[in-house]
């Protein structure tokens, strides 16, 4: 009769082990996921200031291009389509001139 309880205690001793096994690591899942927290936390803090820097560079780049738009690009446009009328005047008038016959 001592194989029962030998195997019995054997039992226990197994069923300690993995109790205190699955304990540690329970306590080592609940520290890993404290510790990635914190971590979450300081790149939310790293990630603020540039998310920040960002919208400053994208805010300066829209109002450039709006200041471009307005001083450069559009009296720019306005003398090419002087230009492009004028040529089509020229052009009309030395057609009329011609008594309507093309080049």
């Amino acid at each position: 009769m001592e194989g029962p309880g030998w195997l019995a205690a054997t039992r226990d001793v197994v069923i300690i082990v993995v109790a205190l096994v699955s304990l540690a690591a329970n306590v080592f899942l609940i520290l890993l996921g404290l510790r990635l927290w914190q971590l979450v936390k300081e790149l939310k803090g790293e990630v603020d200031p540039i998310l920040a820097s960002v919208n400053r560079t994208s805010d300066t780049i829209r109002g450039t291009t709006t200041v471009i738009g307005d001083v450069v690009v559009g009296p720019l446009a306005k003398v090419v389509a002087m230009g492009v009328a004028a040529q089509t005047l020229v052009r009309s008038l030395t057609t009329i001139s011609r008594g309507g016959r093309h080049r």
